[in-house]
């Protein structure tokens, strides 16, 4: 086992995709320093589809605050997150905070640890939109955790340059790759089928193409959703024979959209609850495509060699763009139709596919964080 002191290493979230990338970390972090060297607290942010993903992943939480309340504004939430870890770190001093990404949890973490004078690594560091209303709140808010982060563990070479171009110092920089993609690795099943009982079997034939969809960003509840499916309606009756599965965001506000335009059935639609991680990651290579606003995503289905349609105006991924994985349709899809009729027609190339599980770490990337963790809290204990 790697030497570290008697204090621990705390890691916070409070979202779904949190736990997905966190938990290969949290994994072998105990794997190198012992269970009770690693703490992880939940705030709660996003109570059940986070649940549903350590449910999944089969994650042990040590401290749950469950500070979620209903229609709770991001103000609020982010003062009971902050109050909370605040209050927790300066009773038990852990030797090193570490957060993943740009949500409120992420964003309050490393504030409770910047104001206790305890170093914070950020997981996901350096993504970059350079827009900072979009996605709002999350490129402000990890431009403001880089701000306060002592390691920055960005995912790719363009994550870094982010990071340089800010004035961070290369010495504080590591490019790691992707944990999530090593949650995506271990959950998929080669046995897994279209019969599995917790799909739906309308119209999941073996050999159907479908169309999988997510749809959860808040900037599009101002009418960009609307749009969206208004023109997924058109191309649902251009494309009969593809099927379209969308898994609703329980946002009560998506819902009421999402379920007002698709009030009447449609054959080849099928709006369904949000499916277990396992599930998903497991029914994410069978799609022919996917049509999605999620960060998430955007990593996920390139790595399994199916092409995406990304739900925004700028993406924090260019990568995929370059290598033809993913294409930009904007916030409210104005030209969807187009766009799938060019993911249909075109092969996806294997080439690109290869060089982006490269640089996502191939389901090795929770090593080499916690690798670079583990020698900075031993590098800061010796002096």
């Amino acid at each position: 086992m790697i030497c570290i002191d008697a204090k621990h290493i705390a890691v916070v979230a409070g979202t779904r995709p949190e736990f997905i990338k966190l938990a290969p970390v949290i994994r072998s972090l105990r794997r190198q320093i012992g269970e009770g060297a690693v703490r992880v607290y939940s705030t709660g942010q996003h109570r059940s589809l986070m649940d549903q993903a350590v449910h999944s992943l089969h994650m042990k939480v040590d401290v749950d605050f469950d500070l979620m309340t209903h229609a709770q504004p991001a103000a609020e939430i982010q003062r009971r997150v902050i109050s909370s870890l605040d209050r927790e770190f300066r009773n038990k001093k852990p030797s090193l905070i570490v957060v993943q990404g740009d949500t409120i949890s992420a964003f309050g973490g490393a504030m409770a640890g910047f104001l206790n004078g305890i170093p914070v690594a950020h997981v996901e560091a350096g993504l970059r939109s350079h827009d900072i209303s979009n996605p709002w709140p999350e490129e402000g808010l990890r431009q403001m955790i880089a701000r306060i982060s002592a390691i920055h563990l960005a995912p790719t070479p363009v994550a870094k340059s982010n990071l340089l171009g800010e004035g961070i110092s290369d010495n504080r920089i590591h490019v790691v790759g992707n944990p999530g993609i090593d949650s995506l690795v271990a959950t998929q099943d080669p046995g897994f089928t279209m019969s599995d009982g917790r799909l739906p079997s309308r119209f999941f034939a073996e050999d159907r193409p479908f169309a999988l969809i997510t749809m959860h960003r808040r900037e599009a509840l101002d009418g960009n959703l609307d749009s969206f499916c208004e023109q997924l309606k058109i191309a649902v009756g251009k494309y009969h024979k593809l099927g379209f599965l969308w898994p609703v965001h329980p946002n009560p506000k998506v819902r009421e959209i999402v379920e007002r335009h698709f009030s009447d059935e449609i054959p080849n639609v099928k709006l369904i609850e949000p499916l277990p991680y396992d599930v998903m990651a497991n029914l994410l290579p069978k799609a022919r495509l996917v049509i999605s606003d999620s960060g998430g995503m955007q990593e996920e289905a390139p790595y399994c060699g199916v092409p995406i349609i990304v739900m925004r105006d700028v993406t924090e991924r260019p990568e995929i763009l370059d290598l033809q994985l993913g294409r930009l349709a904007g916030s409210c899809g104005s030209n969807l139709v187009g766009h799938i009729e060019k993911c249909l027609e075109d092969e996806v190339d294997q080439l690109a596919v290869e060089k982006w599980r490269d640089m996502q770490g191939r389901g090795h990337a929770a090593d080499a964080i916690s690798n670079v963790l583990i020698k900075y809290v031993n590098a800061a204990t010796a002096s």
